[in-house]
């Protein structure tokens, strides 16, 4: 298949610069900063289609449920719709949960709406890979 590159507008670069720093502050345990990142009705829902809120996302993270030790994203597609940014991915995960280490591979669709000068990310679904 043929690879096809597009330059990004300057709101697409917007909306992945949110997704990366949604990311990075997961795997770094930057709390306050992953609060900013996410809107406060957000739905998260896990590979293993496990849903939560931003209050019970953020509280699982804090405990170390899971633990990101990794987040590499990559082959993604942004989309601007009005006020709202969608992302559509590929990520390389590395996690640790209850002791036990994990490396997989997920497809995601992250959904980002404008608030203010901010992207705030209200839904995230994602899907493992085999």
């Amino acid at each position: 298949m043929a690879t096809v590159t597009t330059q990004l507008t300057g709101v697409e670069a917007e909306v992945l610069r949110a997704d990366d720093g949604r990311f990075e502050a997961m795997r770094k345990g930057d709390w306050a900063g992953l609060d900013a990142a996410l809107a406060d009705d957000l739905i998260y829902v896990h590979s293993t289609a496990r849903q939560e809120s931003k209050a019970e996302h953020i509280a699982n993270l804090r405990a170390g449920k899971p633990h990101y030790r990794g987040i590499a994203p990559r082959d993604r597609r942004v989309r601007i719709h009005g006020g709202v940014g969608i992302v559509n991915g590929v990520s390389d995960m590395h996690v640790e949960r209850d002791g036990k280490e994990n490396r997989f591979t997920v497809r995601y669709l992250a959904v980002y709406a404008k608030a203010g000068a901010d992207w705030r990310m209200v839904a995230w679904q994602s899907t493992k890979q085999d």
